[in-house]
Order: C-alpha cells, then structure tokens, then sequence
C-alpha cells in the first residue's frame, strides 16, 4: 500500500541552504570588510594623484596665461617705448609750432660728415615782433604756420627747412640752390595773412651764403646772419649775399660798442648844440641836445658811425637817458636867463621803456628845468607805429612837455597823420631843402602845419636864398649851419651873450 505525501516541506533541507546562504553572506561580508580599506587607500591616493595632477595642470595653465599676458605687455611696452623714442626725436629735431627742423636739426646737419658744398638762405620776417604782441603770442603761432606753408612751396627742392629763431628761419642745400629761390621765398610772403579776423601784412629780408664743407655751424649762421642785417639795415624786403666786407663791418661794430661802453664810463662823451632861430628876428628860441664823442688821443667819431651801433646793440637806451639828463642839467640857466627851450632826441628803443615817463619826469624834477621848456623829439615812423608809445607822449604832453616829430617827410610822409598825433613841434627835413625851397609840397606842408597850430622848424639851412625863401612861405623857425654848427655848452653860453657872432659859430 503507497503511502501519502506529507504536507510540510523537509525541513532539514531548507535549513541547510539557508545555513550556507548565511555563511557566504558572512564570509563575503567579512571578505569586503577586510578589502574595503585597502579599496579606500587605494581610492584616496588616486583621488590625491588625480588632485595634484588636476592642480598641476590648472597651474600650468595659469603660468602660460600669464606668460602669454606678460608676453603682449611686454610687446606693448616695447611698442610704447618706440612711440616714446619716436615722439623725443621728433621733438628734440622739429619745431613743435611749424613743424620744421628745429635748431638744433639745423646745426647737426650743418656739422655732419662729408658735408661738401652748402647753400643756406636765412630769413627773417620783417615785423613780425609788433604783429605778435598786438594780436597775441596764439595768433603770432599761427602765423609761423603759413609763413612754413608758404616757405614748403617755395622751397620744395631745399635739403632741409627749419625754424632758427622766433621769427627766423633757415633753408639749406647740400650744393648750389635752385636759382631764383631767394626770390620766391620774398615774393611767396609778401601777400595777405588772414589771421582770425584780421588782415596782416609781413614781408622778409634774406641773407644768403655759399660754404664748403671745412666751415662749421657757429660760422656759417654767423655769415648768414650778417647778409641778414645788411639785407634788413638796407631797407628790408631784400636779399644780402654774404661778402667778407661784411664780416670786417661788424669786428668794428663789436669794437665801436665796446668804445661806447667805455666812453660812457670814462666821460668821453660830450653834449653840443646847436641853435633854432626864429627866422623873423634872427633870435635863438631853442638848442637842440646832440651827443659827441671824443676818444682820448684820436679823431672824433661821428654820430652817423655810433648811434646805428648804439641803436644795434640796445644801448642807445642808457646813452639817452645820460644825454636827456646832462641837457636838461645844462640848460636851465639858459631857460631862466633866455627864455630858451631844450630838444632832445628820444630813440624808438627809449620810448619803449616801461619806465620812460617816469625817468623824464626825474630828469626835469633834479635839473630843475620846467616841463614846459622840453621838447622831445622822435621819429615819424615810432609814432605812427607804436600806439604805447604814443600814450606815454600824451601822458607828458599833460605835464607841459611838447612834442616833435623829427625828420618829418623821410618816415610814412602823410600829411594825414598829424591830424591824429600828440604833436606840437614838425621839424621839416632837409631834403626838401636840396632842391628850390618854394615847392608844391612845402607849401603843402607849411599850410597844414599851421592849420593844425604846429611850430615848424626847417632843418639843414645852410644859405642866405633858403632862409629868406622860408621866412616867405612862412616858415617859422630854421637852423642848420647857416647859423651855427653844434657848439659846446661852453660857446652856446657865448652866443646867448652875444659874445659869439653867428659867422664865428659856423666857423667852429
């Protein structure tokens, strides 16, 4: 008989695979336990290696990045330094205002090697320095600009072109210059400047001179220099080329200026005058001041030799001021006892002076001379010109000093201008006297003056027909050799006295 199934699974079975389930649990447990901190040491030292490697590669970055920026700063900063290299050679060679070489381009091409042959033309701009400090040193610049515009087109083959001065420049060729090329630098300035809203005119005086290659710098500006002053000593507007003549003229103007120095200081210079007459009556009404100078031992020197040396030099300034000083000292008693007036001389450079009213009021305060019996006489042209100097006239115009233009008919020679100028003296010039007195013009002259109130004295008479032909035209007073040369105070005093016959003081 089969026997039935039972209903429970065996359990010893199931407790066996049950049992060794749980000991491969254990042991696989306790086998990872075991491993896990060699897994973890191994986990942290690769971690750490791929860390450093990480961070020695971030660091490799950041050096190239900084060697790159370091790199370009350090291309820019050499950029930069090229741009400031260039920037101090242009600066220390061009003339910051025109552009042009500057100076010390000029004297560097002039000394440089294999030099050879040299043309250089120096111009100067014929005034400029009065157009400059009425309109201001902006407007003066922007005027040297057109003047170097003008001097590119006229000088388009020159070696080089520069700025020498403030109103002076320098052309220069390596050879012959073009022919003609003076020329065109004056013609090239003579037009019109627009000068913001005002109209100028400038023209140019040029010295030119041809060197060889043996000459430096120092000596070939100072040849350029002296056919500059020839060229403007002539009248301005015109070329000089150097001659050694000119070199010879100004060693005696060095040594004439050095004389006048010492003269003043040693009491070489004397004071002569010589008389104005009333032409009516024959009487001395006025002597006018002018300086002599009587070296020790030698010839007198005449003033047309000194005073263009002195007026070159500056130092017709103290010359004036000495004479305007002796004069006034000398001429009192003269004005107490005659009545007689003094003339001096003022030179454009004295009237200038800042201080000039002040030091003619000083000169009549210690002499003790009224104001009334000075005459200061000064140039057509300075008045016409220098508006300053005007107002300081019209200043001692106001004290009682009188005004007197000198020379009148060789400066602008327009009548026109009197209407306008602190005057109360013409003192007509002699060469309306060179021909017959009794012309068109002087009666012109004469008739105006006397429209205006002004004396009129005529200068360089030297006959009898001259002054009877004034005195008919009404020409007030005269002087000139006819009736005395210039005379030491010392003989003045004589013919104030009548112990001196006009005839004896031509004869002086």
């Amino acid at each position: 008989m089969r026997r039935k199934p039972s209903p429970l699974p065996r359990r010893s079975s199931f407790v066996g695979r049950e049992t060794g389930l749980l000991v491969a649990v254990w042991v696989a447990g306790a086998a990872f336990l075991a491993v896990v901190p060699a897994l973890l040491r191994q986990f942290s030292s690769l971690l750490a290696g791929l860390v450093g490697l990480t961070a020695a590669v971030v660091a490799l970055m950041l050096v190239r990045a900084r060697s790159r920026r370091l790199a370009s700063s350090l291309a820019q900063s050499s950029a930069h330094q090229r741009g400031l290299e260039r920037a101090l050679r242009e600066r220390a060679t061009r003339d910051s205002v025109t552009g042009l070489a500057n100076r010390a381009m000029l004297t560097a091409v002039l000394d440089g090697p294999g030099r050879g042959e040299l043309t250089v033309i120096l111009v100067d701009l014929d005034g400029f320095g009065e157009i400059n400090a009425e309109l201001g040193h902006v407007a003066g610049d922007e005027l040297l600009t057109e003047v170097a515009r003008r001097l590119r087109g006229a000088l388009p083959t020159a070696d080089l072109l520069a700025r020498h001065g403030d109103d002076e420049f320098a052309a220069v060729w390596r050879g012959a210059a073009p022919v003609g090329a003076a020329e065109r630098v004056l013609a090239r300035l003579r037009p019109a400047y627009r000068v913001g809203e005002r109209t100028v005119h400038l023209t140019g005086s040029a010295g030119v001179v041809v060197v060889d290659g043996r000459r430096g710098s120092a000596e070939v500006l100072r040849d350029a220099g002296l056919a500059l002053q020839a060229a403007k000593g002539g009248g301005k507007d015109r070329i000089v080329r150097f001659e050694a003549g000119l070199r010879t003229a100004a060693d005696r103007q060095r040594e004439l200026a050095t004389g006048l120095r010492r003269a003043l200081r040693e009491g070489e210079l004397d004071v002569h005058y010589q008389p104005v007459v009333r032409l009516a009556d024959g009487r001395i009404t006025a002597v006018e001041a002018l300086l002599r100078w009587f070296p020790p031992g030698a010839e007198a020197i005449p003033p047309g030799v000194f005073i263009p040396v002195a007026e070159a030099t500056g130092f017709i300034v103290p010359l004036g001021w000495w004479v305007l000083e002796r004069a006034c000292a000398q001429a009192r008693p003269w004005h107490e006892r005659d009545g007689i007036s003094l003339t001096v001389n003022v030179a454009a450079h004295q009237l200038r002076e800042a201080d000039f009213v002040d030091r003619v009021r000083a000169a009549l305060a210690s002499s003790g001379l009224p104001a009334t019996a000075l005459v200061l006489e000064v140039t057509e042209s300075t008045l016409v010109a220098d508006a300053e100097s005007t107002a300081r006239l019209d200043t001692l115009r106001a004290d009682g000093v009188r005004v007197a233009i000198d020379d009148f008919g060789t400066g602008y020679s327009s009548l026109a201008y009197l209407v306008h100028l602190p005057v109360d003296v013409l003192k007509i010039d002699r060469t309306f006297l060179a021909t017959a007195v009794d012309t068109t013009l002087m009666r012109a002259i004469l008739q105006l003056a006397g429209g205006l109130s002004l004396q009129t004295v005529a200068e360089g008479v030297e006959t009898e027909d001259q002054a009877t032909a004034l005195r008919a035209l009404g020409c007030e007073h005269a002087q000139g050799f006819l009736f005395s040369r210039p005379v030491p105070s010392a003989d003045l005093d004589a013919l104030l006295s009548g112990r001196l016959e006009f005839g004896a003081a031509r004869a002086h």
